[in-house]
This record gives C-alpha cells, sequence and structure tokens, in this order.
C-alpha cells in the first residue's frame, strides 16, 4: 500500500486529476474520462455538523444503542478523515462481492471512483410511475440483501443508489457511525433512511405515498424479518412522534423534508402495530 501521504494509482491517471483539480479548484465532485475509463473525482471538504444537530444525533444514537458513541463520528471532522473513511470502506466492500464504485487513485485530500452510471433519483425522470415504483422496491430488495450480508451503509438514500449496467451500485461511504453502534442499529438507520428519502418524489399525493411507504417497510421485513431493527424502530417511534408533535405548527411551512417526517411517522406506526 502506498505511503499515507503519496497519491495511489497510476502515475498517468493520478497526474490528470491533479491537474484536473487544479484547473476546476470550485468543484467538490469532478466526472473525468481517461484512457476511455469513465471517473468520478471527490474533494475532501469540511462537513462538520452543526452543535445542536450533532446533540440531537447523540440523543437519538443513545436511546437506540447500549454503547457509547464517540462525538467526531456524529459531527463528521476532519477533511482529508472523511476520504480516508470512503476509501477504506469501498475497498472492504468491493472485496466481499457488494456493487460498490472500484477506487482508482487516491491522494491527498481526493479520491478517485470509477463511474457507475445515474442516480436512482435521476432514473425516474424517463421512467413510468409503476416502473419507478417497482425500481423502489427492487432497491428495498437490495437494502435487505445488504443487511442479511452483515453490511450496513450509513449514507442509504435513495441519491446514493446508482443504477448501472441494470444493476444497484452504492456509493458515499464517508460516514463512520455504525463501526461505534451495534449491527442493528446501523442497519435500522439505514432503513429509515432509504424509506424517507423514497417518501414525496412525485406528486402522486400524500396518500399514496405513505401506501408506498408501507409497501416498502413490508418489502423490507419480508425479505430480511429482524427482530432487533423492529425493536430499534420501535424505540425510535418516541424520537419521532417527539419530534413532529413540536414540528406541528410548521408541517405546512417548512417544505417537503418535514412533510417526509410525518409520513415516515404513519408508516412506520401502521407496519410496526
Amino acid at each position: 500500500m502506498s505511503a499515507p501521504n503519496l497519491p495511489a494509482g497510476a502515475p498517468e491517471l493520478v497526474a490528470a486529476i491533479e491537474a484536473a483539480l487544479a484547473a476546476r479548484p470550485e468543484e467538490r465532485i469532478l466526472r473525468l474520462s481517461h484512457e476511455g475509463q469513465s471517473l468520478v473525482v471527490k474533494r475532501a471538504s469540511d462537513q462538520t455538523r452543526a452543535p445542536w444537530v450533532t446533540w440531537i444525533a447523540a440523543r437519538i444514537a443513545g436511546s437506540l444503542s447500549p454503547q457509547p458513541l464517540p462525538r467526531q463520528s456524529l459531527a463528521l471532522s476532519d477533511q482529508g478523515g472523511l476520504i480516508r473513511i470512503e476509501a477504506r470502506r469501498l475497498r472492504s466492500l468491493h472485496a466481499a462481492g457488494v456493487k460498490v464504485p472500484r477506487v482508482l487513485a487516491e491522494g491527498a485530500g481526493w479520491l478517485a471512483l470509477e463511474a457507475v452510471g445515474d442516480t436512482l433519483e435521476h432514473a425516474r425522470t424517463d421512467r413510468p410511475r409503476q416502473e419507478w415504483d417497482d425500481l423502489l422496491l427492487r432497491a428495498m430488495d437490495d437494502l435487505a440483501a445488504f443487511h442479511r450480508a452483515g453490511h450496513w451503509h450509513g449514507g442509504s438514500q435513495v441519491k446514493n443508489l446508482m443504477l448501472w449496467q441494470g444493476e444497484i451500485y452504492r456509493i458515499d461511504f464517508e460516514e463512520d457511525i455504525g463501526e461505534h453502534l451495534p449491527l442493528a442499529v446501523a442497519q435500522t438507520l439505514d432503513l429509515v433512511l432509504l424509506v424517507n428519502s423514497c417518501l414525496l418524489l412525485d406528486d402522486r399525493g400524500e396518500a399514496a405515498w405513505q401506501a408506498m411507504g408501507e409497501a416498502l417497510l413490508e418489502r423490507y421485513f419480508a425479505a430480511h424479518p429482524a427482530a432487533d431493527i423492529r425493536r430499534c424502530l420501535q424505540r425510535a417511534m418516541l424520537w419521532l412522534r417527539a419530534i413532529t408533535f413540536l414540528a406541528r405548527p410548521w408541517r405546512h411551512k417548512r417544505g417537503r423534508s418535514l412533510r417526509r417526517v410525518f409520513l415516515l411517522r404513519r408508516c412506520l406506526e401502521r407496519v410496526l402495530a
């Protein structure tokens, strides 16, 4: 393995990447082509969370897990550290046979990955609704299989699922929170993130989206009937009910994100009942 301060990868590729980074300093994500290989280059950035967000996340994580969670894992942290975490996790998952992009090169503050198509979010723009719904259900099947194999994602939102050559690939592995939590808790967070991110992606109405959210949850538990994840969701409902109670005055004033939280609560209550 290369020394930590030296770029890893073919010298010609590394030189081309560093030239592109120097020429486009304002871009964090660069799409490049090198000798017929399409690749994505991620530049490190400061993603430190606000202290109040970290505090709330710590309380929720603490209610779900008996294990203490290091504060720096919730806050995110230094610029280069997140890139190194992602490179390590991608290599490990790729070696385990998980569909993730290959790491092509790595340098000080950047990571180059093979390009793996477009996001599932983008795929909905040119598909009929039934085909799009089937794709979401397929994404849930994929998450259940991923969890059955003993893995966790940490960023399982639909924006981090890619469709490439007819297969679903996972991207964005900068979080290390799952390394400090029981596996069931990390997987519960994956499940909640995916369902929440699927809601209200088009204008079919909240009732229809609630039915879709319930179908996604039922699909997951049919493929992965994990009692420990159900228990984690039951405990998480205490927080979700508290958050939605306090947020009621702003429900229709804060856009889609808050409406999703109310919808998520209804979906979970119906499926867990």
